[in-house]
């Protein structure tokens, strides 16, 4: 078994995360981090018995020779450091969203591939046993053709920054039942009704100040709807209501003949209908996964359980993809394609009609609106 050698960059919050997987995966070995705050790298290299701390990530790069990087910075700091990894021929796995624009994340990911570089974005739900069961039953035929998909967004944000944070692993998720975005069509408001404008548009964190840095955004409700290249409809609904509801996150996947539920960002809860019709009167019947839901022991996982074993089925199959030469589950062309339709959404709003993709632009749509009415 070969042994890889994996070093991250930024070491704050998802920067233990992911080297809490790391340290658990008998092939793996932790031999370097990154991070300009000198306290918080001292802090994280005690806690993961690392000593090769550097707060210049290119020169941990030319001197550890690690197979893989972990980029779990926030999204301005994703693009410079993916870049420099595949031009060294060091596999990526970053975190959502893949970049602020889709300039950055064209580029990215044909670096990677131009250095033969495996690029995998850190859509957990992706990694989620239950989400491969729905697949499994989609493929079998057991609610029938899938015809429409009703995604919902938890909640505890704006839309403009939902988008940007718990967006992208919605929009993520629709595409892996959905496959890949033929149209979009998006309607953005603010929480007074009236339609949002090119005034509207702030940064994220004048938004939400707790919120990471994920450039300018727009809009405080909003409804998407796309159609999907195999002829599936989706539509996405971001409420904006003021508190987190995670039971209320997720998808139904209707079929012609029954229709599945999938909840929560990281754990699932899961329901099966079957029949062509659903009332209020229909019962669901839940499913239960021991693969997701229960430890090693048999005990039941709590969240945290939960996330660690999603992050590290996400770098199991990173490594896979590796010794297989094919793509990750959540390739970099998935976050780009992710990221298209977060920019698909405001683009839309901003004609007030629908958008095909792929879109022509690849400059961010709501820095264009800003220029081309004269704000910047």
């Amino acid at each position: 078994m070969k042994n890889y050698r994996i070093a991250i960059i930024g070491l704050g919050g998802m920067g233990k995360a992911h080297a809490e997987a790391v340290e658990l995966e008998e092939n793996c070995e932790l031999v370097a981090g990154a991070e300009i705050d000198l306290g918080r790298a001292a802090a994280w290299g005690k806690r993961f018995n690392v000593t090769a701390l550097y707060d210049d990530y290119e020169k941990m790069l030319d001197e550890q020779h690690s197979d893989i990087v972990i980029v779990p910075t926030q999204a301005p700091m994703h693009y410079a450091p993916t870049i420099a990894a595949a031009q060294r021929g060091i596999h990526v796995f970053c975190e959502k969203p893949i970049a602020l624009n889709l300039i950055e994340a064209d580029e990215m990911v044909e670096t990677c591939a131009r250095h033969s570089v495996k690029f995998a974005i850190n859509h957990i739900k992706r990694a989620s046993p239950y989400n491969r069961h729905v697949l499994s039953l989609i493929d079998s035929g057991d609610i029938g053709d899938v015809v429409l998909l009703k995604a919902t967004d938890k909640g505890g944000r704006k839309v403009g920054n939902s988008l940007m944070e718990m967006g992208t692993h919605l929009y993520d998720w629709v595409r892996l039942f959905g496959g890949d975005v033929e149209w979009a069509h998006a309607h953005l408001v603010q929480m007074d009704g009236r339609e949002s404008t090119v005034d509207d548009i702030k940064h994220t964190q004048e938004v939400h100040p707790h919120d990471r840095d994920a450039g300018i955004v727009l809009g405080e409700r909003g409804h998407a709807a796309f159609r999907f290249k195999n002829g599936i409809h989706a539509d996405v609904q971001y409420l904006a209501q003021p508190q987190t509801n995670d039971n209320g996150y997720g998808i139904d996947i209707i079929g012609t003949e029954g229709r599945i539920a999938v909840r929560e960002s990281v754990g699932t809860t899961m329901f099966i209908h079957r029949g062509q019709h659903k009332t209020p009167a229909d019962a669901w019947e839940p499913v239960h996964l021991p693969a997701e839901d229960l430890d090693a022991h048999g005990n039941p996982r709590d969240n945290a359980s939960v996330r660690l074993l999603l992050q590290r089925l996400m770098l199991r199959d990173l490594i896979e993809a590796i010794e297989a030469d094919r793509e990750p589950f959540a390739s970099g062309r998935d976050g780009r394609d992710c990221l298209e339709m977060i920019h698909a959404t405001w683009e839309s709003h901003r004609r007030q009609a629908r958008v095909y993709l792929p879109l022509t632009s690849r400059e961010h749509p709501l820095e264009r609106w800003q220029r081309e009415a004269g704000e910047v």
